[in-house]
Parts: structure tokens; sequence; C-alpha cells
């Protein structure tokens, strides 16, 4: 979901603002149809709201993708010259950002310094999506895949307990068609013991310290996916991450079934198979993180002791935090919470769950334009505020554009008003599952790693504190912005 990002990340401030200024803003309603297959596009579009849907008629016409926020389309065409292999249309009410091709390329003639920084950042941001298809294409092309080439020593015991596994959910579904389609308890147990055991293989000999070339954890990572997609599409939450169906893995309604905690899916095996991935400590860090987000607004409260405070949530997907407080304490009537998603669907399940609520004034819910926020040229109708945070956001963008989301938070940030940035550790013992399994890729970072961003920003100080949940995988930087402003 990060292509539109990535371009700009590597584009100078004076090459996004002429790209804005050439622009223009597209409104369309669901069913709406953007790129017709056979068809060369006129322009170049920018997804800032909303999900587009791919298909192609060498597939049956059926969807084969969705492109979130922050996804481009149009690109390839505009590069090569040749009609649009894919028809693409909206699934739900959205907003693009149009690049007129003629305008584009009348720059591109005029201007050689900004042909060359956009044509290498448009290669950047192809390249990326390239290596994305070529890894789902890997998992399915098993006919093609030769075995004997990951056959080799320092691989066979990560796969011998890969068949293991897979050897213990046979078993468990014989045993469960004697039991009225239960698993018994105890072999449930062993299972997700044996689930959580080979995680950490995996995370061992596909994780950053393995001594493994990138191009042999990909291999093997591809073939567990594909061993193991068969038992991940019998799950409930594990099955959506996968599937991304706004989009991006970490959307609403993912988080909100993580915090629900509810194994679930079909057959005798889902709910179990759901069960091992609830309980690896990514999941639980989710879960954790909610409870810490939690002690930190109401800190806010307590160090405020009179007059409004107010909070600010940046991606705030279900914003089970902020509930949590204007139910349990009575201080919270003091609070004032602005509410900020790209996805107007996270924001109406806000909503709904407001309905009957006696703070649901209290809730000022926003849609920004996450490009917009990106790169500085949106500007949100809200006071400065005593405390801004975002738990499931920066993890999927880079250092660029955290910096400059910092700076937009320092500027609506009230003198001596604190961050609060989540983000995850490379200690997750989840990763090589994230990466390769679920295709859950995120950019972990180290508290120094922090503090540099930090000190690249406005804020120009390194972290005032760094706080982990209790699976110490998730790291929440904590600054505080200069009385002096």
């Amino acid at each position: 979901m990060q292509a539109a990002l990535e371009l700009f990340s590597h584009l100078e401030q004076e090459d996004i603002d002429w790209i804005f200024q050439a622009s223009n803003e597209m409104q369309i309603i669901a069913n709406t149809r953007v790129v017709l297959e056979g068809e060369k596009p006129d322009a170049l579009y920018f997804v800032l709201e909303g999900l587009l849907g791919v298909r192609t008629s060498a597939m049956g016409n059926r969807q084969i993708a969705t492109l979130g926020p922050g996804e481009i389309l149009g690109e390839i065409a505009f590069l090569d010259g040749l009609p649009a292999s894919a028809t693409v249309q909206a699934v739900e009410n959205s907003l693009l950002l149009v690049l007129p091709c003629v305008r584009l390329e009348e720059k591109l003639a005029v201007s050689p310094v900004f042909a060359v920084r956009f044509l290498r950042s448009l290669a950047k941001a192809i390249a990326r999506r390239l290596r994305h298809t070529t890894g789902i294409i890997g998992h399915r092309a098993q006919h093609d895949y030769d075995d004997a080439a990951i056959s080799t020593a320092d691989s066979a015991a990560l796969l011998a307990e890969l068949d293991q596994f897979k050897s213990a959910m046979q078993q468990a579904d014989l045993e469960a068609l004697k039991a009225g389609g239960v698993v018994p308890v105890e072999l449930a147990a062993s299972i997700r013991a044996g689930f959580r055991s080979f995680c950490v293989r995996a995370n061992e000999r596909l994780g950053a310290d393995s001594e493994w070339s990138p191009g042999k954890k990909e291999e093997i990572g591809r073939r567990i996916q594909r061993e193991i997609l068969p038992y991940l599409l019998l799950t409930g939450t594990a099955e959506r991450i996968y599937a991304k169906p706004r989009g991006y893995a970490g959307d609403f309604l993912t988080i909100e079934k993580i915090y629900q905690n509810e194994a679930a899916g079909s057959g005798r095996l889902g709910p179990l198979l759901d069960r091992c991935f609830l309980d690896e400590p990514a999941a639980v860090a989710v879960r954790n993180r909610r409870h810490l987000l939690v002690e930190e607004i109401r800190q806010t409260l307590a160090e405020k002791t009179d007059g409004t405070v107010r909070v600010a949530s940046l991606a705030c997907g279900p914003a089970r935090e902020l509930f949590d407080v204007y139910e349990t304490d009575e201080a919270a009537a003091r609070l004032e919470s602005t509410l900020i998603d790209i996805d107007l669907q996270a924001l109406a399940y806000v909503e709904d769950r407001l309905i009957g609520k006696p703070f649901r004034r209290r809730f000022n819910l926003q849609i920004a334009n996450l490009v917009y926020l990106a790169t500085g040229r949106k500007s949100l109708d809200m006071p400065e505020q005593d405390l801004v945070y975002s738990i499931g956001l920066i993890d999927y963008f880079n250092d660029k554009y955290v910096v400059n989301l910092l700076n937009y938070i320092h500027k609506i940030l009230i003198p001596g008003g604190r961050v609060i940035l989540g983000n995850f550790h490379p200690a997750n013992t989840s990763r090589s599952l994230m990466d390769h399994v679920l295709d859950w890729k995120l950019i972990h970072r180290t508290e120094s790693d922090m503090d540099r961003l930090f000190q690249a920003s406005n804020f120009g100080l390194s972290c005032s504190r760094v706080r982990f949940e209790e699976q110490n995988i998730n790291l929440f930087a904590v600054c505080e912005k200069r009385a002096s402003g």
C-alpha cells in the first residue's frame, strides 16, 4: 500500500508541489471504472481514500488484488506506452489524485532534473510491487518448484519441523472426527506449543540474524507459506490478515479481531489454527499496547488537572483504548478526542460503537488524506493537542515519511505536549511468520532508530523515554515538545 508514499519519499519538495499543482482530485462512487483493460490510461492515479479492485480477463474477470490508500495505478502503461493489462474499478466510494499524462510528459521534457528524480522514484516503486508479486507467484507455482534446491542440511531441520506440525494437524483432525468435531484438549495444547516452537525456529533461520542469503530466505519462506497456506485459509483472523480485504494487513477490523481474541474458522481445524496465530507474541503485543495507551492517556489527564485535555489518535483504527478510558475513568469528562484515519470504514465503525454512549460528543472523527499528511499538504481543523499518538502506522512507512509526520505532530502539539509512536521492535519472534506466511511486512525499529527519527524532526531531541509492552516487541517512543515551542 506504500507505492505513492515510496514515490514521494524519493522526490524533492518542489517535485511534490508540482505534482499536486498539476493534478486534480476526483471523487468516484463504488463500481466506477477507472482503468479499462486493453485501453491506455490518460493519467496516473494516486489512491487517496477508499479501495479499488483489480480484475483481468485472463483470470475470468475475478478480482485478483485490491489497491488501498497510497497506491498508484496507470504507471506501467505510462512507462511502456501500451494498453492497460487489467481493469481497475472502485470497490467503494473513493478519492483519487489524477495526474494527466500529457502534463507529466511536458514536465519531463522541459525539466531533465525532475525527469531523473521522478523516473528513478517510479522505478523503485514498481520494483517493490514486482518483488511482492513475484513472492505471490512463487508460492502458487508449486509444480515448478524444485524441492531439491532447498533440501540442504541447514534447512532440513526447519522443514522437518514443518512436516511434524502438518502430521500433528492430520492427527488432530482424525481425533476430532472421533470426538464430535472437537480436537482433544491435550492434543490441541501440544499443537499450539509445536506451532510456537516452529515459529521460533523459523525466525532464527529467516530473521535478520540468520547467515542465510536474502534469496535463500525468500526461497524457504515461500515454501513454508505454500505448505501452511491450506491451514491458514481455514482460520478467521489470520486469513483476513493474509487476504487484506482493505488493501493492507492491519486494517481496523483485523485489529479489532485481535483485540477480541476469539478464535474462529471453518472446519474442525480452523479455530485451533486461529488460536495458534492469536497466541503468537505479535498478536499478544497488539492486545497489550491497548492497555499501555490507556495508561498514557490517564497520565495525561492526571498531569493536567484543570481544563480540557485534548488527545489525537493518528490512524485510530477501532480506538479501543479511548473507549476504555471514557468507560472507566471519571476524569475522562474533561477529555476531548480527535480520531484521524484515512479509512472511512474505520471511522464508521467507531461511529457505530458511539451510538448511545454518553461521551459521544467528546469524539471528533476526521478522515485524513494519508498522502497529504505525509507531504505536509493537509492541515486539519483542530486545536493544539496535549497528546498525539499512533500505534499502528509508522511500521509501514520509511524514515522520511516518519520524520514528515513527526513535523506535522510537532506543529499541532501544545508546548510541553507529548507524542507517542508505536513500532514493532526487531526482537519480534513472530516476524518471520508475519513476513513470509501472512505477508504482513513491517519496518521493525530499535530504540536508537526512534531516537534518530526524533532528532531529525522538528522535535530535535532523542526520545524522553521508550516503553515496551509485556512481550517486549512493541516499543513506544515518547517525546515532549519543548516548552518554548
